[in-house]
């Protein structure tokens, strides 16, 4: 064979269990808050420590940017998910960490309820005058001065704040958006993956507004009853729970995949407290909700901008290394592993996660510094251990890990270093071709196997023979010399 393995393969799973979520990395304000929180819901702490940066983000989007590089900046919203079964008390935490965001919308709605409405009457007043002016053929010009004050009104919107929604399709998101400075969060203890696959839509996904929004970038929606919508800046920011068969669902579609919707979200899966609950709890103590009310209306109360915070040395030189500790990783990944594009976003979240520390405390003005920064990637660890270990779980990684078990189980019978692509169809026949596929391309990037076509110039992977990894062969084969024929 022309294949050489220098190396074992990389182990498919990984037997160790995510580290818990570092508290100490959370603003004080804030860690200790969602700690008795989590003390007072009994839910793992991961769950509202996680949750509260969403919440976080929710407040802060559009009110800053980080800045990595003259050419390289993020924005601050995060796209979060949490991996929870039914029964986890999930309502509790999303009423408790976003009561002071709902509060100080209802405060806003009611004390502008009047100048809101006041809005809407002249503006239907004006729509009506120039349909009637329309209608009864005045000048060109009365249209033309009525449409001028219509434009000048709408150019300067009132309407009734809201700054979290639930389940919405992408199209009714867009207007919510639009009447929002161009933002919105969905925070929801109800997962949002199936509206995104098209549950309202008769199927058809539409994804493009969260692509968009992930990092602000225009986007132009083109309706039928109404014309075109035009979102400058839109951002989303996500803090939702999903049941895992929905998570598996949503991290094992290929259309989400491709376009790197999977790879904009963090995941989070915190060990589940039930069985070990108790009827009483300790009560939050007032002191500690009214720290972190004042973390959250201070964000709240920020103005939306395009200022930039920015690194100070010490912060920056922490973030280098971190970014070259993750370019090695990237470049040891497969080219096909989803792992590997995760990874090439890990430190731009990183750069998110920072500037909202940074803000809980600080103003945008001021440089972010080297404690703020490692918090940052601390937070950033974390996400990539979850990460990781969610992976494992995909339906992909089940499939390879159920082909190379069959492989293995082979090998030892028939004692070959080689199988035909015809071979492995027989052994794995609870898989389609296409699921074949894709669970040999991850167990061929951990080291496993090599394909060699008998086509090399057109390559077809019906159609050529895998090589097995001499070193892992030697793992389990070593009561019986492998033959150097292949299985034909």
């Amino acid at each position: 064979m022309s294949h050489y393995f220098l190396q074992p393969p990389t182990p498919l799973q990984t037997d160790k269990q995510p580290t818990e979520f570092p508290i100490h990395a959370l603003p004080e304000n804030i860690g200790e808050y969602v700690t008795q929180v989590a003390k007072a819901v009994q839910v793992h702490h991961d769950m509202t420590a996680v949750l509260s940066l969403a919440v976080l983000a929710s407040c802060a989007q559009g009110k800053a940017r980080i800045q990595i590089t003259p050419e390289w900046t993020e924005e601050l919203n995060l796209y979060i998910a949490v991996v929870a079964e039914p029964g986890q008390r999930k309502s509790k935490i999303f009423s408790t960490l976003t009561k002071p965001v709902t509060d100080y919308v209802n405060t806003y709605n009611s004390e502008n309820g009047a100048d809101i409405c006041a809005y809407r009457n002249k503006l239907a007043r004006l729509i009506s005058h120039k349909n009637s002016l329309i209608n009864s053929n005045a000048s060109d010009e009365d249209i033309a001065n009525v449409q001028a004050e219509i434009s000048e009104l709408m150019a300067h919107p009132k309407s009734e704040m809201r700054l979290i929604a639930s389940d919405c399709t992408s199209e009714a998101l867009a207007s919510v958006m639009s009447s929002n400075n161009d933002k919105i969060a969905i925070l929801t203890d109800e997962g949002v993956f199936e509206v995104m696959a098209g549950l309202y839509n008769n199927g058809k996904a539409n994804i493009n507004i969260y692509l968009n929004s992930y990092d602000g970038q225009a986007i132009s929606i083109d309706r039928k009853s109404s014309g075109s919508l035009i979102l400058k800046r839109p951002l989303i920011s996500f803090g939702v729970c999903c049941q895992p068969s929905v998570i598996g669902d949503f991290i094992s579609d290929k259309s989400f995949i491709g376009k790197g919707l999977v790879q904009r979200f963090m995941f989070c899966q915190p060990p589940s407290l039930t069985g070990t609950r108790k009827l009483c709890t300790t009560p939050i103590d007032e002191n500690l909700k009214n720290k972190y009310y004042k973390v959250i209306y201070k964000l709240l109360h920020m103005k939306d901008s395009d200022r930039m915070i920015t690194l100070s040395p010490e912060a920056y030189a922490l973030f280098e290394k971190y970014y070259d500790e993750i370019e090695t990783r990237i470049s040891r990944e497969g080219k096909y592993s989803l792992n590997r594009t995760f990874l090439s976003k890990l430190a731009g979240k990183t750069a998110r996660i920072c500037g909202l520390l940074h803000l809980c405390s600080n103003s945008a003005n001021c440089p972010v510094s080297a404690e703020t920064m490692a918090n940052a990637i601390a937070i950033s660890r974390y996400f990539d251990e979850q990460n990781s270990f969610l992976f494992n779980e995909s339906p992909d990684m089940i499939t390879a890990e159920y082909i190379l078990d069959r492989i293995k189980a082979n090998a030892l019978k028939d004692r070959c270093d080689t199988y035909r692509a015809r071979d492995l169809k027989r052994f794995c026949q609870k898989y389609n071709s296409a699921q074949l596929d894709e669970g040999l391309i991850i167990i061929e990037e951990h080291g496993y196997i090599s394909f060699e076509p008998d086509n090399k110039s057109k390559p077809n992977r019906k159609y050529g023979i895998y090589v097995l990894n001499p070193f892992w062969l030697r793992q389990f084969a070593c009561q019986a010399p492998v033959n150097k024929t292949s299985s034909i």
